[in-house]
């Protein structure tokens, strides 16, 4: 679910009558954007809100695994919570954009636009890439997924983590979306994996009743 809305934000960026300026924009360009879409800022929003909450979904199921390791657990936690809120707190931050974006001061708008960029990018990809590096370790070593899996959330982690180094360098911005759209891969694969791991205990679990009944 939460790849899919991930993915429909792009058809969603289509209701606006322009690209979204980037972050080094003026001001007054960035202004004049999301006075004249706030159809389309709603939309990619919300999707960008329904997103990541699906995302919680899954990251809350991976923290309930690691019983015996509570320090594996709380960095599971930390990090996935941090990635949420971090774009949740982006998609606020767009929203008050489209509300106030024709009414209030240029520097305003620069600072939300800023930090609508800073917590939905690298805050929330570093944060996301850690989180896979940490369960795909984990899950991995628990027996829930095999080498090929982990290895996958080995470089989609280490892709994520690594675009903080935008914040220095422009071009390794593109670990941006790259980082986010593997590690979210990661995510539905991991989940399906841990889905069937689930089914397989429970038939094991009745099985192993219904045999005890019969005896």
């Amino acid at each position: 679910m939460f790849l899919i809305a991930y993915l429909s934000v792009n058809f969603a960026g289509v209701l606006g009558d322009r690209s979204l300026p980037l972050p080094g924009a003026p001001a007054v360009d960035v202004a004049a954007y999301y006075a004249a879409n706030p159809a389309a800022t709603v939309a990619v929003a919300l999707l960008q809100a329904v997103s990541v909450l699906g995302f919680a979904g899954f990251a809350r199921a991976v923290v309930r695994i690691p019983v015996t390791e509570p320090a594996g657990a709380r960095l599971l936690a930390g990090t996935a919570g941090i990635s949420v809120l971090a774009m949740l707190v982006s998609c606020a931050l767009s929203l008050a954009l489209a509300i106030v974006a024709g009414s209030t001061s240029l520097a305003a708008v620069q600072t939300l636009r800023l930090g609508s960029f800073y917590a939905g990018g690298v805050v929330n990809v570093v944060t996301l890439g850690l989180f896979v590096l940490v369960a795909a370790t984990i899950l991995a070593r628990d027996g829930f997924l095999g080498a090929p899996a982990r290895w996958f959330g080995y470089v989609a982690g280490t892709l994520a983590t690594l675009s903080v180094l935008s914040l220095v360098f422009y071009y390794a911005s593109a670990l941006l979306p790259i980082g986010r759209f593997l590690s979210m891969v990661w995510t539905v694969a991991a989940a399906i994996v841990l889905a069937r791991h689930r089914r397989r205990a429970v038939a094991a679990r009745s099985a192993a009743t219904s045999t005890g009944h019969a005896a």
